[in-house]
């Protein structure tokens, strides 16, 4: 049996609240929903997770795709006993989250996806392979600063930059290549329309890589009023990371007007 996803459950009892279940984007760990914790904490329980090979969390045999992503998370939900979750995810990771929802509806009560994607374009595609490659040949530091500086456009380059930079760089960088390559053939336009739960799409403004378009095209494909676009005009790539308070308020708003019990 396969070792189950480095996680952490903070908050309230999964017995007594809703279970957020923290999916980061690639490049980051489950540290990246930190600063969110507090104001997420004493109303739900929060289920921070590393993916397949990243962070703690175990490599597979090559590179894991959304599928084997799916596949973690389930064994993970199953493990602890949790009967129903409420996804919130960043970047790639909402491709994760979004396939999850697919496959296990009965499991997801909403989605929150910032930064959304329905698929890896042809061109990311190549420099994402082109950057596995680099990062085989010549570790974390062959693709920085770069790597870091587009996703920050327009944040401040204050502490929390220092943070994320500092954890990016000390990555093993084998696990980080096989990430990448998982997620460069990314790709769940076939699975947005089976969606069928309550959706906050959250675009940043200044994101550089996954820019608004993107999050009007995830509402396009899903099943028509099922989800919502909600533009934060001052964030940029990992904006859950870049603008904590206003993300997390954002979200328990967002639940808290969900219909019924979550």
């Amino acid at each position: 049996m396969s070792r189950l996803l480095h996680h952490r459950l903070s908050g309230r009892p999964v017995s007594e609240a809703p279970a957020l279940l923290l999916i980061h984007p690639m490049g980051a760990a489950l540290d990246f929903w930190d600063a969110c914790l507090p104001a997420w904490e004493p109303d739900f329980a929060c289920l921070a997770v590393d993916l397949r090979s990243a962070g703690a969390s175990p490599r597979g045999d090559g590179p894991p795709g959304i599928d084997q992503h799916v596949a973690d998370l389930e064994a993970l939900r199953a493990a602890l006993g949790i009967a129903r979750l409420l996804p919130v995810s960043c970047a790639v990771g909402t491709m994760v989250a979004a396939a999850y929802a697919a496959l296990h509806p009965d499991r997801v009560a909403a989605l929150i996806l910032s930064n959304p994607t329905p698929a890896t374009s042809e061109a990311a595609r190549a420099m994402l392979h082109a950057r596995a490659e680099a990062v085989r040949a010549g570790g974390m530091a062959a693709i920085l600063p770069g790597a870091v500086e587009r996703p920050f456009e327009a944040q401040p380059r204050d502490a929390r930059y220092q943070r994320y930079l500092a954890g990016f760089a000390a990555q093993d960088a084998a696990a980080y290549a096989d990430a990448v390559d998982g997620f460069a053939t990314a790709d769940i336009r076939d699975d947005l329309p089976r969606l069928r739960c309550p959706t906050l799409l959250v675009p940043a403004a200044h994101d550089l890589l996954l820019p608004p378009a993107l999050a009007e095209e995830v509402q396009r494909l899903m099943p028509p009023g099922l989800a919502r676009i909600e533009l934060d005009a001052e964030g940029a790539h990992f904006l859950p990371y870049q603008r904590p308070a206003e993300f997390a308020a954002r979200v328990s708003r967002f639940i808290a007007a969900l219909p019924g019990d979550p």
